[in-house]
């Protein structure tokens, strides 16, 4: 203790040399495991260069400390000190990573800014409660802006760990171009009374689907979803014929087994990975919390799902990667394919997208 107290030795030197080193170390990560989030070298990662930036870093700062005197191979700072020294310089690197990431991706996102977030409707969804077994599950409805004939319901799926007023935005779009609209809080998310006890919420997505065709007066109708809901929007195409249309927004891809592909930390910047640990997971039957992972790898085989299926994603390697989403499209069955600019987080309140999805409903 007394030696941590009066640390001796060359300390400003060492601690540089320890935050230089772990900061190279943070772009070989980066690169390694395409954290594009935390990227210094663009959006998404340019991987060689933040490789050979991190190396650089990593061989400089050894080059640069262990040719002078002073450093931790002599007497003046070992032991508990470096260790001290390691640690403070570990962290000092990752406030340091995050914080120019931060920069960093903020200028990005100015200079290829995504598009607005959509039109806002001027009438209120309507609060409504959607019978599903014993239970009644809260819903919005949102008849066709201005008293429009409807063209064609669509049934709005919200993200894993979202809610259904998530999908407002593409509900005021839809709607303002004669669409009716029914969002739904999923089983074990938001105000749904229900945890997840089937992964694929058959009973859910059947009872919405009814509602949806008796409020619209349609007999037919499309379905929207987000991430997660857009793996139940494939599967609710697959599963019930009055489906005409269905678009998947960036669904986690799997690969056989049903183990997903995805990587959550490609999509985090610093502040997003943050928030992350806070956000609440989905609540399971006994109300404990269950992982997307584990949805996925217990959703039973689904069908395919016909000519009118659309995946849209993104163009660069986010949350999926481009070649796992041209797997997953094909597995639906013959349908189309969208690649996008932007990541996981906005490509749902994207203009372009919001565009995509009327097309691929039309």
């Amino acid at each position: 203790m007394t030696r941590l107290i009066h640390m001796r030795g060359d300390i400003t030197g060492a601690l540089l040399f320890c935050t230089l080193l772990f900061l190279g170390i943070w772009q070989l990560v980066v690169s390694w495991k395409k954290l594009n989030g935390f990227s210094l070298t663009g959006y998404p990662d340019r991987r060689k260069l933040s490789f050979v930036f991190g190396l650089v870093l990593v061989i400089g700062a050894c080059g640069w400390y262990l040719s002078r005197p002073g450093h931790f191979a002599s007497p003046d700072v070992e032991g508990s000190e470096m260790l001290l020294l390691l640690v403070v310089g570990f962290l000092a690197a990752t406030v340091i990573q995050g914080a120019l990431a931060s920069v960093a991706f903020r200028r990005k996102y100015l200079r290829y800014p995504p598009a607005s977030e959509g039109e806002r409707g001027e009438e209120p969804l309507e609060k409504l409660a959607v019978p599903v077994e014993e239970s009644l599950v809260p819903a919005l409805f949102g008849p066709p802006a201005g008293g429009e004939p409807t063209v064609a319901g669509v049934l709005l799926l919200h993200d894993y760990s979202g809610t259904k007023e998530d999908t407002n935005h593409i509900a005021a779009y839809l709607r303002a171009r004669g669409h009716a609209t029914l969002a739904v809080d999923l089983d074990g998310h938001g105000e749904n009374p229900r945890g997840v006890i089937s992964p694929s919420m058959e009973a859910l997505m059947n009872e919405a689907a009814t509602l949806l065709r008796d409020r619209s007066s349609r007999s037919e109708i499309s379905v929207v979803g987000i991430g997660l809901g857009g793996t139940l929007a494939i599967r609710l195409a697959a599963a019930d014929a009055s489906v005409e249309r269905a678009v998947a927004l960036d669904p986690p891809t799997t690969e056989d087994g049903g183990w997903p592909t995805v990587n959550a930390l490609r999509e985090l910047k610093p502040i997003d990975l943050a928030a992350g640990f806070l956000r609440p997971a989905a609540r399971s039957e006994d109300k404990g919390g269950i992982t997307l992972s584990k949805m996925l790898v217990l959703m039973p085989p689904a069908g395919t799902a016909g000519n009118g299926v659309t995946v849209i994603g993104t163009a660069g390697t986010w949350f999926n990667s481009p070649a796992a989403l041209r797997g997953c499209y094909g597995e639906c069955g013959p349908g189309k394919l969208v690649l996008l600019p932007g990541r996981h987080a906005s490509i749902a309140s994207g203009k372009t997208t919001l565009e995509a999805i009327l097309n691929a409903l039309s």
